[in-house]
């Protein structure tokens, strides 16, 4: 009975010993898998109010940017338990700070160049922490965009195997991050119907550039799949990036 008693004490012992043997690496993972759920906390209400700062300024609705960049001056999370993040999160607020400035000061170009400078800050803070945001996707397709929409003022000619192969990688490469943002979006994300149209209205776009504006060498049809091609990019940075 005794040493039945020893035993189960033994057990006992190497059972609440265990939590303590767990290796460096694991503990080390867990704590910042910890820091960075804090700070997702913090960014996922500052990057939609980012979105709409920057919306807001495009269209000249300067007093509802400023609202918006106030909530992220003013966030409430505790920094200092995002760890080295918190350093992002201080970095963020303060160049939010200098946009509502420039805002405050009538020059609303200005701020809004700021804000995407800081968007792009966020984005790389991200990929250097290995930090996936299905917001970054988003954000990484909306700089995409350019190397197809420079065709709509600067009409290729089609004929021209170079012109054609460089608006065919601009539509490829786009359409490769689309499908990626497809993927990584989470259910109830692709469950909601303006993202599968917004979606699904690119893609279907872009699926006919091989055969009907670059085989037919179409240039009205790439400047309207142009047009309504930077609809939709717009839509899904608004509400997704």
């Amino acid at each position: 009975m005794v040493a039945m008693m020893k035993m189960k004490i033994l057990l006992l012992t190497a059972l609440l010993m265990v939590p303590l043997m767990i290796p460096g690496a694991l503990y080390n993972s867990t704590i910042a898998l910890a820091k960075s759920d804090i700070y997702l906390e913090w960014f996922k209400p500052a990057n939609a109010n980012l979105r709409l700062a920057s919306s807001y300024l495009r269209t000249g609705n300067i007093d509802f940017a400023a609202l918006a960049l106030e909530k992220i001056v003013e966030g409430k999370t505790q920094t200092s338990a995002a760890g080295d993040l918190a350093e992002v999160i201080t970095s963020a607020r303060a160049q939010a700070k200098s946009a509502l400035d420039l805002v405050d000061a009538n020059e609303p170009e200005k701020a809004r160049d700021g804000l995407l400078k800081l968007r792009e800050m966020l984005f790389q803070q991200h990929k250097a922490r290995k930090i996936e945001v299905f917001d970054d996707c988003i954000w990484e397709l909306n700089k995409r965009g350019p190397a197809l929409w420079r065709f709509r003022k600067n009409a290729p000619d089609l004929g021209d195997q170079q012109q054609s192969q460089a608006v065919g990688k601009a539509a490829a490469e786009y359409l490769e991050q689309l499908d990626k943002c497809d993927e990584m979006a989470a259910p109830e994300t692709k469950s909601d119907g303006s993202f599968q149209r917004l979606v699904k209205g690119a893609r279907t776009s872009l699926k006919r550039f091989p055969a009907e504006v670059l085989d037919a060498k179409d240039g009205g049809l790439l400047f309207r799949f142009i047009i309504e091609l930077r609809s939709f990019d717009r839509l899904l940075y608004l509400r997704f990036g």
